[in-house]
């Protein structure tokens, strides 16, 4: 009787501690999701925050540059429709008679009077002129982006989307320190990929002990004496496994030259108290 007694006793201060400690690793689990949730949760929201000021930047853009494109477009053409004129009307002037040199002549001058404007006028507005018919779209679409980069209205949706870039890396930053400092905070010398091990592995203590208490409960006095020693038994030869375990680690730790092996870190189940939070 007073070794079942004393069992009782044991698997019920067991159960405690394991329960206690089954529940802080499990608090710490829910904290590291909680953050993690919360900052996924930020994380989306700027994403969305930041395609929603790319779209609008390009869309200024877009209805900015549409009109310039198409007047570049027709200024330019018109700039070669000119410099085409004045090259017939060189070329005529000097083909023709003598009958007719003098109004070719004054033809030239005229196409090349118009072709000097327009020229200058081309160059004044777009910086720059196309370099013939096939060259005339990518033309204009260069000359009238660079104008619409610098309207008012693009650079300030381009702002909203380099701050909105800019605050979606500053929110990285501030999740990578919270991490950190949470993981340090609560985990101490343990790992994320370990803690739901660790829960669990107390919780399956707890209830191992349940079950055990029951079972000495539900015998007879000389049956559960018997259950108690084969108990004890069992912990025994879990003891000596874990012993031989350990010897082979730190073995094979002196083989490689390494620092031997904590015998914390090679247990399959949850020996140490969890810090708090």
């Amino acid at each position: 009787m007073r070794l079942v007694n004393a069992e009782r006793a044991r698997l019920t201060q067991r159960i405690e501690h394991a329960d206690q400690q089954a529940e802080k690793w499990e608090q710490i689990v829910a904290a590291l999701d909680r953050q993690r949730e919360t900052h996924r949760a930020e994380s989306d929201e700027q994403r969305e925050v930041v395609a929603v000021a790319d779209a609008r930047a390009g869309e200024v853009r877009a209805e900015v540059a549409a009109p310039l494109i198409e007047q570049a477009t027709a200024e330019g053409a018109v700039y070669l429709t000119t410099r085409e004129w004045m090259w017939e009307a060189q070329t005529a002037q000097g083909q023709a008679g003598r009958l007719r040199r003098r109004a070719a002549g004054r033809a030239a001058t005229e196409a090349a009077d118009t072709h000097r404007a327009t020229e200058d006028a081309v160059r004044r507005r777009w910086g720059g002129l196309p370099t013939g018919v096939g060259g005339l779209e990518p033309w204009a679409e260069n000359v009238a982006g660079k104008r619409a980069d610098a309207d008012p209205s693009v650079t300030e949706a381009r702002r909203e989307a380099e701050q909105a870039h800019r605050e979606q890396n500053r929110m990285a930053e501030r999740h990578l320190r919270e991490s950190v400092a949470l993981r340090r905070n609560v985990l101490g010398s343990a790992t994320p990929s370990t803690v739901s091990t660790r829960a669990a592995g107390w919780r399956a203590r707890a209830e191992q002990a349940r079950h055990d208490l029951a079972q000495i409960e539900a015998l007879p006095v000389t049956e559960a004496a018997q259950y108690v020693r084969e108990l004890v038994a069992r912990a025994e030869a879990e003891r000596q496994a874990a012993e031989r375990a350990q010897a082979a680690r730190e073995a094979r730790a002196a083989q490689l030259g390494r620092p031997r092996p904590s015998t914390d870190h090679g247990r399959t189940g949850p020996e140490r108290d969890a810090p708090s939070l």
